[in-house]
C-alpha cells in the first residue's frame, strides 16, 4: 500500500473527490505542473515485465495564447525521454487536500495532438491544446537499453548493487540483500536479468510510484486492508472466476552446477486432490502437471531441493483463482497488497496482482487467492 497520512486513509473512508494531474520532466527539470488530465487510463499488472502502463490527455491553454504541442525531437512532450509524474489529488471538508503519487512513466507516443487557433490582429493565437499521451513504466527504458554484448556482474556481493547498476535508477531496499551465487553471462535483456536477480531475494522486481526499483516478496505479507459491503465499506461487486493453468503438482528443477554437471531436483505433491498418483501407484485423476524451473543461480543440489520444496506449496494451491473486485477508488492501492475480503456467507484472503483505475469513482482490483 502507498504511503500516506492518517488523515488521507480516513477521507478515502467517507466522501472526497479527486482529480488527476501529471508534472512532465524535460531533462530531469519539471518544465509543467500539475496540469489536468482527462480521460486517464492507467492499468498495473504484475505479470508484465513493464507493469505500469497507462494513456491519458493533457488539456493546455496558455495565459499568452501560446502552444506546448510537440513538432520535433526535444519540444515539450516529445516522446524522446520525457517523463510523466502523474498523481490523484484528493480534497475533503474544509480545506484537505494530498497529493497521491500514482508512477512515474516515460512518454512513449502522442498518438493525437490538436491545437486550435485563431486569428488576432493579424496575428496567429494558439487558443489552446489537447494532447494524448502513451505512457510506461521506466522498466520500459530498462529493457530497450539492451546489452551491447554478453557480459556479468562485476561485483558479486550484492543483488541491490547490481540491480541498480543495470537499471541505472535509485533503489529502495525492502527485502534484505544477497550475494550473487554465481556470475551468469547475461544475454540481451538488461530487465530480464533483473528479474532474475530479483529471485536469488526470493522476490520480484518493481517499481515504487516515485520511480525507484524495489522488490515485492514472493512470500506474502500480513494483510493491509479488509473490504466490506454495506455501510463505511468500500466494496462494490465480487466476480470470481477459476481455471487450472497455474495449479501444478510437482515441481521439477534442472540446472547446471559450477562444473557443468547435471542437476535434477523434484518435489511433488503426495495426498490430497492435487496428488500425482493414487495410493496404489496409479495416476491420480489430475494426473502429474510439472512446473518446471531453471536458474543459472542454483548450482548445486541442496540448492536445487531446497527451491523445490519450498516452491511447491506456492503453485499447487488455488492461485489460479483469480477475484475481480469492484471497489470504490483508492489511489493507495498497490500492487503485491494482501487484502482480506468480507462478502456475504464468505471471507477470503487474496493478494492484488492487478488493478485497472479510470476516470470514474470505482476501479477494478484484481487478486487471487490463496486458497482459504
Amino acid at each position: 500500500m502507498r504511503t500516506s497520512s492518517a488523515a488521507l486513509r480516513g477521507a478515502l473512508s467517507g466522501s472526497f473527490d479527486w482529480r488527476w494531474v501529471a508534472d512532465v520532466f524535460s531533462n530531469g527539470v519539471r518544465v509543467i505542473q500539475d496540469a489536468p488530465i482527462i480521460n486517464p487510463m492507467f492499468n498495473d499488472d504484475a505479470s508484465s515485465l513493464v507493469q505500469g502502463t497507462g494513456s491519458c490527455t493533457i488539456t493546455y491553454q496558455g495565459d499568452f495564447g501560446d502552444s506546448i504541442a510537440p513538432a520535433q525531437i526535444g519540444d515539450l512532450l516529445a516522446p524522446f525521454g520525457t517523463q510523466v509524474a502523474v498523481s490523484i489529488l484528493v480534497t475533503a471538508g474544509d480545506g484537505f487536500q494530498e497529493r497521491v503519487p500514482m508512477g512515474v512513466y516515460l512518454l512513449t507516443e502522442t498518438p493525437s495532438i490538436v491545437t486550435t487557433r485563431f486569428a488576432f490582429q493579424g496575428a496567429i493565437i494558439s487558443k489552446g491544446d489537447r494532447i494524448d499521451l502513451q505512457l510506461k513504466d521506466l522498466f520500459y527504458g530498462v529493457q530497450r537499453d539492451r546489452f551491447d554484448a554478453p557480459s556479468s556482474a562485476p561485483d558479486l556481493s550484492s543483488v541491490w548493487k547490481e540491480v541498480q547498476r543495470l537499471t541505472g535508477l535509485p533503489v529502495t531496499r525492502t527485502v534484505p540483500d544477497g550475494v550473487i551465487t554465481t556470475a551468469v553471462a547475461y544475454q540481451e535483456d538488461k530487465l530480464q536479468a533483473v528479474y532474475d536477480l530479483a529471485t536469488v531475494l526470493d522476490a520480484t522486481a518493481a517499481l515504487t510510484a516515485d520511480g525507484t526499483v524495489t522488490m515485492r516478496p514472493n512470500v506474502w505479507p500480513a494483510p493491509v486492508a479488509t473490504l466490506s459491503y454495506g455501510d463505511g465499506g468500500t466494496l462494490v461487486d465480487v466476480g470470481r472466476a477459476m481455471a487450472n493453468d497455474n495449479v501444478y503438482n510437482k515441481v521439477v528443477v534442472r540446472t547446471n552446477g559450477a562444473d557443468g554437471t547435471a542437476i535434477l531436483a523434484t518435489a511433488e505433491v503426495k495426498s490430497g486432490p492435487l496428488r500425482t498418483t493414487n495410493s496404489d501407484g496409479s495416476l491420480s485423476p489430475y494426473r502429474r502437471v510439472p512446473y518446471f524451473y531453471s536458474s543459472e543461480y542454483i548450482t548445486t543440489q541442496a540448492q536445487a531441493q531446497q527451491f523445490a520444496n519450498d516452491y511447491l506449496p506456492r503453485v499447487s494451491r488455488l492461485r489460479s483463482v483469480s477475484v475481480r473486485l469492484t471497489e470504490l477508488l483508492n489511489p493507495l492501492r498497490d500492487l503485491g497488497d494482501v487484502l482480506t475480503v468480507n462478502r456475504l456467507g464468505e471471507s477470503f484472503t487474496g493478494r492484488v496482482v492487478s488493478i485497472v483505475r479510470n476516470g470514474s469513482g470505482t476501479q477494478e482490483t484484481t487478486v487471487v487467492t490463496n486458497g482459504s
